[in-house]
C-alpha cells in the first residue's frame, strides 16, 4: 500500500508544471553548452566575467530584454542578442544585460542642478571622493553622440569621456534617444575597474 501510495505521488508530481522551470527570470539570461536548451548551462544574473570561455549553443533571454555576449572578458568583441535562441554558436567570456534606451530628456532644475555643470552645459554632475556622475555628458558644449546607438560603441565612448576628466574608468552609462539620434547618458566615472 505504501509502495503504491509512493509511485502514485511521485507520478502525480511530475505531470504538475513547477514554477521555476516555467519561466525565466526578468533579470537573467542562460547559456547553454548544447541546442534547444539543453546541457550544461550557467545562469547569469547581471554583468559577468567568465574565468574560462563558455561555448554557447543556445541562449535563453527573457522576453523584451537585451544581454551582450562578449569574446573578451573586459566586455569586448560583443554581440547582442535580443530574444532566446536554440541554435547558436558563440563564445562568451564576458556577458552583461543592456539597459534599454533612455527616451526622454532629464529635466534641469531641480535639487542636483546646484551641484555642478558639465563643461559649462546646463546639465548638473554629482562628485563624491571616488567618482563622479554625469547625468548627459558632453564634450565641447555638445552632447556625446553613439553614432551606431549600440551598447558597446557606448561603452567605449563613456571610457574615454571618463579618462578625459582624470577618472580610470566608466562604471555605468546608458543610451539615449533623442530625435532619432542617439547620445551618452547617465555616465559615472570611477576610480578603480568595473
Amino acid at each position: 500500500m505504501l509502495k503504491r501510495l509512493m509511485i502514485g505521488t511521485v507520478v502525480l508530481a511530475s505531470l504538475l508544471p513547477t514554477q521555476a522551470s516555467a519561466q525565466q527570470p526578468d533579470d537573467q539570461a542562460t547559456m547553454y553548452d548544447k541546442g534547444h536548451f539543453k546541457g550544461r548551462n550557467i545562469t547569469l544574473e547581471g554583468p559577468t566575467r567568465l574565468q574560462t570561455p563558455f561555448t554557447a549553443k543556445s541562449l535563453k533571454i527573457p522576453d523584451g530584454k537585451s544581454w551582450e555576449f562578449c569574446s573578451g572578458n573586459t566586455f569586448t568583441g560583443c554581440k547582442e542578442i535580443s530574444q532566446s535562441d536554440e541554435t547558436t554558436v558563440i563564445s562568451v567570456r564576458s556577458a552583461r544585460p543592456v539597459a534599454p534606451v533612455i527616451t526622454s530628456a532629464p529635466t534641469v532644475g531641480g535639487p542636483a542642478a546646484s551641484v555642478g555643470t558639465v563643461g559649462g552645459g546646463p546639465w548638473p554632475t554629482l562628485r563624491g571622493l571616488s567618482s563622479e556622475y554625469f547625468i548627459a555628458p558632453d564634450s565641447g558644449g555638445n552632447r556625446i553622440l553613439v553614432a551606431t546607438g549600440k551598447s558597446e560603441e557606448a561603452s567605449r565612448l563613456a571610457e574615454e569621456f571618463c579618462r578625459q576628466r582624470g577618472w580610470q574608468t566608466s562604471a555605468y552609462e546608458r543610451l539615449q534617444s533623442i530625435g532619432g539620434h542617439t547620445y551618452l547618458a547617465d555616465v559615472l566615472c570611477a576610480d578603480g575597474k568595473r
